[in-house]
């Protein structure tokens, strides 16, 4: 997994309205979907077919080594909050994720989970489409 390719896919959820089929499949494919087990394969394909595009990202989530977990979601100001931890060498880590669009903010909070930490204990980023205030992504790494 590269991570260039994860910033790049971070990048375009963080400008996108709400999140689109192919850009699941996007991070599908950089978390090694051709790996997983058959039957994983074809539960992430229906759920695909059904549009069931939350329920794909958390199989995903489940589905990454080492296994990701939603440790809390919120909505604040009309923005969804998720924060998923995964195991590490030395513990756990957590990240966090903001967007209008809840399957982004689990599919971007997934995909913070995959970049290198900040060296820096704590970072925040901000992404705004055409200066509107109509979504923004927030990153917290701790």
């Amino acid at each position: 997994m590269h991570q260039e390719n994860i910033a790049a896919l971070a990048d375009r959820v963080a400008d996108i309205r709400i999140l689109r089929e192919h850009h699941v499949w996007a991070a599908a494919e950089l978390f090694g979907f051709d790996d997983f087990d058959a039957t994983r394969r074809r539960k992430f394909r229906a759920l695909m077919e059904a549009d069931a595009l939350l329920d794909a990202v958390l199989l995903l989530a489940a589905s990454a080594r080492p296994s990701r977990s939603v440790e809390n979601i919120s909505s604040r100001a009309g923005h969804w909050q998720c924060c998923m931890r995964h195991a590490t060498a030395g513990g756990s880590r957590t990240c966090t994720a903001e967007h209008a669009d809840l399957a982004a903010a689990v599919l971007a909070s997934l995909l913070a989970s995959f970049q290198q930490p900040a060296p820096a204990r704590r970072r925040t980023l901000s992404h705004q489409h055409d200066g509107s205030s109509s979504h923004e992504h927030h990153r917290h790494d701790q």
